[in-house]
């Protein structure tokens, strides 16, 4: 089948920023780096939606999961589902399940297999989060490891998705071969760094709700009694210590974007990898309560300052 004109529409719809990126990628990793994107898009709304219930969210991954595995021939109950979204290019993203589907199908095997690898690693890792996350009181993730885990399987693996792509599709021209072993971990890191960052700035929509990513026996260390909201005191030192681990695995994926030997795959994967530095910097100049209280995101002036130094860096 491969990639046309109404799939490009489609991921621009759902993504802006990241469509911005993908333009600047070689041809030949676009393809399944837009299909990975529209695939994990669609397993997140579901896992998102609102308004049906978790057993409900449950059983749609599970259904993703087997046609991914060749298991079944299309997922029913989709349509339901974008008819109660109100973002209009995720209810289109549900309504065109079969096409992407077959889209993937249709993929050579080895970006196949690169594909069902990420995507079920994600669906693991929602599928965890529906679990986990109970519907009365705080939740917090138990420990560090929990929470590490977590942001490999929905981020962590698309790192190591990326770095597999790119060998396939573009050899040594993405990077010396004896290298790939260092990569799939650096590039690990900083799927890891993106999921944390994301995590930190989103705590203001979570904790409301009882979701608290930060790990619990970091908290309960601060005098939290593991039911009750958390106060600012208990999740400031938890806080800054996870927003220096995000630092310190951006940090560590700088020989990541060095070692690519094409420069446009490093232009698209040093973007997010600076916007994601200076959100942290936003959030560390925010404070805690600014944090909890309001979205911190970067302005246009950063954004564009990101991209120009992507690109001439």
């Amino acid at each position: 089948m491969g990639m046309n004109r109404e799939h490009d529409r489609l991921l621009k719809s759902v993504s802006r920023s990241f469509y911005l990126s993908l333009c600047f990628l070689p041809e030949s990793m676009r393809e399944p780096v837009s299909l990975g994107y529209l695939l994990a898009r669609l397993t997140d709304t579901v896992a998102d939606a609102e308004g049906i219930d978790d057993s409900r969210r449950l059983k749609l991954l599970n259904e993703i999961r087997l046609l991914i595995q060749g298991q079944a021939d299309s997922v029913a109950g989709l349509e339901e589902v974008a008819d109660s979204l109100t973002h209009p290019g995720e209810t289109e993203l549900l309504s065109r399940q079969a096409e992407l589907f077959a889209w993937y199908s249709s993929i050579d095997p080895a970006n196949r297999d690169h594909l069902m690898e990420v995507i079920l690693t994600i669906i693991h890792g929602q599928r965890w989060d529906v679990s986990y996350f109970r519907s009365s009181g705080v939740t917090a993730c138990a420990s560090a490891e929990d929470l590490l885990r977590y942001t490999y399987w929905v981020a962590g693996c698309v790192g190591e998705f990326w770095t597999k792509v790119g060998f396939t599709n573009l050899g040594e021209k993405f990077a010396r071969p004896d290298e790939a072993g260092r990569m799939l971990i650096s590039g690990r890191k900083l799927g890891q760094a993106l999921q944390l960052i994301n995590i930190l700035r989103d705590l203001h929509e979570d904790l409301p709700v009882g979701r608290c990513y930060l790990p619990g026996d970091e908290l309960k260390a601060q005098g939290w009694d593991g039911d009750e909201m958390p106060a600012y005191g208990q999740i400031e030192p938890v806080f800054f210590h996870w927003l220096n681990t995000s630092r310190e695995f951006l940090d560590e994926s700088g020989s990541y974007v060095r070692n690519l030997r094409n420069a446009r795959v490093r232009v698209c994967t040093n973007l997010p990898r600076l916007m994601a530095s200076k959100t942290a910097d936003r959030l560390d100049r925010a404070g805690i309560r600014r944090v909890l209280n309001e979205r911190i995101k970067v302005d246009r002036f950063e954004v564009w300052q990101a991209m120009l130094q992507a690109i001439f860096c």
